[in-house]
């Protein structure tokens, strides 16, 4: 997804064969997961040069596809995460930078026109739908003794990239906001996921992550108490 104010990865390199092959390294990290659409996402993103917007799925939603296809974006950058934790001996929870997140995102809510609980809310079900990704992915790779991909710089690459989608989604999500709380809504929202996640080609862990973190669009707390921090 193609940042709305200039290049969202400024200490990613310029050349383009370096790009190239920061894009191959995360499609590489991240091979059991999120197929297809979000791959792309993610390294038609890394790819592009900026000011140069990366190539989407034809349009169907105008309001939804941008969400949804973001949300699919976070996913597979989490499964990035999951590899560079694999390699580091890291774990999933992170608070300290899980709370940093959720004030951040509360704060510029109004920016965004949405209410700090709104955005709270939808960026807590990101982080679960991520833990969720990674938990299940260290476990697999435990037992199998090894992780295929190479590792993605967390500090230097994919966090910066998090926090730059970060914004896009707020102002994605802020537009779905923004229209009548009614049925319609819902069921916009519901023709959205299963028709963005019928094409993706989502395995069933992320459509299980998927799921939960398009549960809660526009509320102001988590549809379910239950969630992975709370479990741990």
């Amino acid at each position: 997804m193609p940042a709305r104010d200039g290049n969202p990865y400024p200490s990613y390199p310029s050349d383009p064969s370096d790009l190239a092959s920061a894009s191959n390294t995360l499609i590489a990290a991240a091979p059991h997961g999120v197929r297809g659409l979000a791959v792309r996402l993610v390294s038609q993103t890394l790819a592009a040069s900026p000011g140069t917007p990366a190539k989407h799925q034809p349009v169907v939603d105008p309001i939804l596809d941008p969400l949804m296809n973001g949300i699919l974006e976070r996913l597979a950058i989490s499964e990035a995460v999951a590899r560079t934790k694999y390699a580091s001996g890291k774990p999933v929870q992170d608070t300290p930078r899980e709370q940093a997140l959720l004030d951040n995102v509360g704060a510029r809510a109004p920016q965004f026109g949405l209410t700090p609980a709104q955005a709270r809310t939808f960026f807590r079900l990101q982080i679960e739908a991520g833990k969720l990704v990674q938990t299940a992915l260290l476990a697999r790779w435990a037992r199998e003794g090894r992780a295929p991909g190479e590792p993605v710089d967390l500090a230097s690459r994919l966090r910066p990239a998090l926090d730059r989608l970060g914004t896009s989604l707020m102002q994605d999500l802020a537009r779905l906001c923004a229209l009548p709380d009614d049925p319609s809504r819902m069921a916009r929202i519901h023709q959205a996921r299963e028709r963005i996640a019928k094409t993706a080609k989502l395995e069933a862990l992320q459509r299980a992550a998927f799921d939960e973190a398009t549960s809660g669009l526009c509320l102001s707390a988590p549809p379910r108490i239950w969630t992975l921090s709370m479990a741990n």
